[in-house]
């Protein structure tokens, strides 16, 4: 039998106890392997390059290079790898910077390490995953800069099904959670997500949640 290939990452973080600490938990986890460490954005877009991670815990303070360039630099570079934001802030600028450098997820350093553990998984299966607090801070800013007209052009034809999947996602839900609670297969999902994409000419969280948020198809509303 085959072995398994682990989900390869790389700790970036310029405290060297925080990534001690966070590189001792992923070793007890038999399908994640801990391939390098990097004190500073510019050491982990070097690293990135060598030791050809799946998955780069990412803080942003740090020095020589900001985590939020280094993730542009390595979701964008020749060899990419997935870009997970594991910080302190969560300010909506910091969240904005960081979504735009192309980073998978966000996570807050106060989560707890099974939900540190469910974000690799879902970023390796190619799914995005944010705190629900930091998911809370995306629709709000965007309910702050959305006007309320969408153009014509924008309008399109949703099914039911679509529509709910649409809403799942915007609250933040991960490809899986919404399988579960629409109790169909992780691959209906991303079939119907990559329908919505397709539909309304967007290529990520950010847009569908816009979306979402012009067409009242979800609401900050108790």
């Amino acid at each position: 039998m085959a072995a398994v290939q682990k989900i390869r990452v790389l700790i970036a973080d310029d405290h060297h106890l925080v990534r001690a600490g966070i590189a001792a938990l992923l070793r007890n986890e038999k399908d994640i392997q801990v391939v390098g460490e990097a004190e500073s954005g510019l050491d982990a877009m070097e690293k990135a390059k060598t030791l050809n991670p799946h998955i780069v815990l990412m803080d942003i303070s740090m020095p020589n290079m900001d985590g939020i360039e280094a993730t542009h630099r390595i979701t964008h570079g020749d060899k990419p790898a997935k870009v997970l934001v594991l910080s302190q802030y969560e300010h909506e600028e910091y969240i904005k910077r960081v979504m735009q450098s192309g980073a998978s997820g966000y996570l807050l350093k106060n989560t707890v390490f099974d939900e540190l553990i469910r974000a690799i998984r879902a970023i390796h299966r190619g799914e995005q995953f944010f705190t629900p607090s930091i998911a809370k801070t995306m629709i709000e800013s965007y309910v702050k800069q959305a006007s309320g007209q969408v153009s014509e052009t924008n309008t399109v034809v949703l099914t039911h099904r679509e529509r709910e999947i649409l809403r799942l996602v915007a609250e933040g839900r991960t490809n899986q959670q919404i399988a579960n609670k629409l109790h169909i297969s992780v691959r209906t999902v991303e079939f119907h997500r990559a329908n919505l994409t397709e539909k309304l000419g967007v290529h990520d969280t950010a847009s569908l949640v816009k979306y979402a948020i012009q067409k009242k198809i979800i609401s900050l509303d108790p």
